[in-house]
């Protein structure tokens, strides 16, 4: 039975809503303080696949973890992914191909990045920007994931904002 909430119920879970990030995220002060100064919750745990997700009291004191539907991937630039598609491409692959077995949505969040930055070859890694573009854009189709570009000063103003509005439909649909 499906586990219905009021709009009073969903805006307060939404106001005490938390970010788990994965205990591997190394470099990512930036983020944790960016959710510090708007007074958004951290913890730390392990996730099977991404960097973050999200989650949502469930009114004893505990949570709902979101990592079974929806994670945030970040990557700190272009070179970062580029080696991702290369020398680490079959441990990268394997992590999508668990998310996607899993049903996971996953969005890969680059930072330091435009599109422009790769079409121009803005970047250290040999990869051409005809490869890296080829394989951002097959893996949106092949995975279903979302690429999404931005400044490391916006990560933690998107992620959360991802996770936020996931949260935010999770609630209006109900739980079982």
């Amino acid at each position: 039975m499906r586990r219905r909430y009021s709009e009073k119920e969903i805006k307060d879970r939404l106001k005490r809503l938390e970010i788990l990030a994965d205990t591997r995220e190394q470099v990512w002060e930036h983020v944790e303080s960016s959710l510090a100064g708007k007074k958004i919750a951290v913890q730390r745990g392990k996730l099977d696949f991404g960097d973050y997700t999200a989650l949502i009291p469930d009114g004893t004191g505990g949570f709902y973890s979101l990592q079974d539907e929806v994670v945030i991937e970040r990557k700190a630039n272009i070179d970062e992914i580029a080696g991702n598609f290369t020398a680490d491409r079959r441990r990268f692959e394997a992590e999508f191909l668990r998310a996607r077995a899993s049903g996971v949505k996953v969005f890969l969040l680059i930072e330091n990045a435009t599109w422009q930055d790769i079409f121009d070859h803005r970047y250290r890694s040999q990869l051409s920007p005809k490869a890296l573009a080829a394989s951002l854009l097959s893996w949106q189709a092949k995975y279903g994931i979302t690429v999404v570009f931005c400044r490391p000063q916006e990560s933690g103003r998107i992620l959360y904002g991802i996770l936020y509005y996931w949260a935010r439909q999770r609630l209006e649909g109900g739980f079982t």
